[in-house]
């Protein structure tokens, strides 16, 4: 087969956020690769302030991360990771991830993801920009029969994930329902001429204290009550943010 007639790689509909070069998986194109798990790095993160989640992890990211909301159309939850603009303070400069804090699941399937494809079907798709994939891989994507069981965790995973965002987007869409989201304020002395250190989207406390007992237990029932409350207990986490700034900066002062 000639160069020019080699079959060509084929991108996914849209951009991915935080996949620079995502690419349809296929056997034709991709036989010859696949992962090596040594060469895991999450330099592809490095520059993001925050990561979207599922509203099941807000529990495990509480103890690390601000959980706030995108906005008040959609209401995704989100991870702060840094209050360093364009600097994730939990990567170091080698793409290791900070040890005994948690780590997102949306960074964790990468390089895998889902695109959609038609309907309600999905494909899987790879980072060809991701360190860990090589043509002399541990584990490679396809053998004779198909996908490896390697590969094929890797797609489980993202199984999973659109699973649960799909859970997640429930979520969303009934604190919306009730008016639960609004812009709050970080307040602070770095603040200048009185401005707030940082805006954000979050439950409003007195909003949630004012549903009926009806709808709280509608809440509970769903699930979506130890979310909220697991959400609310992360915002504690602002001020460790700003203190780990303080000590990073001072650090690199020396």
């Amino acid at each position: 087969m000639t160069e020019k007639n080699a079959p060509q790689s084929k991108q996914p509909k849209g951009k991915m956020f935080l996949y620079e070069k995502p690419e349809l998986l296929r056997k034709d194109v991709h036989s010859k690769l696949g992962i090596s798990p040594d060469k895991k790095s999450y330099l592809f993160a490095q520059a993001t302030n925050t990561v979207p989640l599922i509203a099941g992890e807000i529990y495990s990211a509480q103890k690390n991360y601000p959980v706030i909301f995108s906005d008040i159309d959609t209401a995704v939850p989100l991870a702060v990771l840094s209050v360093m603009e364009n600097h994730n303070m939990f990567v170091n400069s080698s793409g290791q991830w900070e040890i005994l804090t948690y780590i997102p699941s949306y960074l964790r399937r990468h390089p895998f993801a889902f695109a959609e494809d038609t309907g309600d079907q999905f494909a899987v798709v790879i980072d060809r920009s991701s360190p860990e994939i090589s043509d002399t891989p541990e584990f490679p994507f396809f053998d004779e029969d198909g996908v490896t069981e390697n590969t094929q965790s890797g797609i489980d995973f993202c199984l999973k994930f659109e699973a649960e965002r799909r859970h997640s987007a429930q979520f969303s869409k009934r604190l919306l329902e009730l008016d639960l989201i609004t812009l709050q304020h970080l307040a602070g002395s770095e603040g200048a001429d009185g401005e707030p250190l940082a805006s954000y989207y979050a439950v409003d406390s007195s909003r949630l204290n004012a549903l009926s007992p009806a709808v709280l237990a509608e809440l509970h029932k769903a699930g979506y009550l130890s979310y909220i409350f697991a959400h609310l207990f992360s915002l504690e986490n602002w001020s460790r943010l700003l203190r780990r700034r303080e000590l990073m900066a001072a650090s690199q002062a020396k």
